[in-house]
């Protein structure tokens, strides 16, 4: 066996270390803002010392918005005001992050192996992405289906070769 093959690649080698984190008191279209502007699919949720909290996830947006789900997103990718008198729209721009975050959110290490990671996507599909705490339970990185495949596209540079 080569020492390519035996060395196991693990989370924190391919995960994204330049996290985009909210905070829980943060207004929910300030950071569905920051998901379209950036493209994410979700992004943690910490507290002011880093420690995560939660994660909002577009799923979650769409989901837990009650019933001015396309209001909201339309709302979202125009950036228009509300209108006096319109109780959803009023609503919305109440919430906070906390309020329609899944404040449970799936983690793994930065040690986890890059086979646990793929297994997490496959058993929880709906999730993505995936914060990556240490053992204080601190955000280190996120991980990303993208991500998972970054691995696989290196490998089939490295067989072309």
């Amino acid at each position: 066996m080569t020492e390519q093959e035996t060395k196991k690649v693990l989370a924190s080698e391919i995960m994204n270390k330049e996290v985009v984190s909210v905070s829980p008191d943060m207004p929910v279209l300030e950071a569905a803002k920051i998901i379209s502007e950036r493209n994410l699919d979700g992004i943690p949720v910490v507290d002011e010392s880093n420690h995560l909290v939660g994660i909002l996830t577009e799923y979650d947006l769409i989901t837990k918005t009650s019933p001015i789900n396309m209001a909201f997103i339309r709302q979202v990718l125009s950036e228009v005001k509300p209108k006096t008198g319109n109780k959803d729209q009023e609503n919305i721009y109440e919430l906070t992050v906390k309020q329609v975050m899944n404040p449970e959110p799936l983690t793994l290490k930065g040690d986890a192996s890059y086979e646990e990671v793929i297994e997490t996507f496959k058993e929880h599909h709906r999730v993505n992405p995936i914060p990556i705490v240490d053992k204080e339970n601190k955000v280190i990185g996120v991980i990303s289906r993208y991500d998972v495949l970054r691995p696989l596209n290196i490998l089939s540079h490295s067989i072309k070769k």
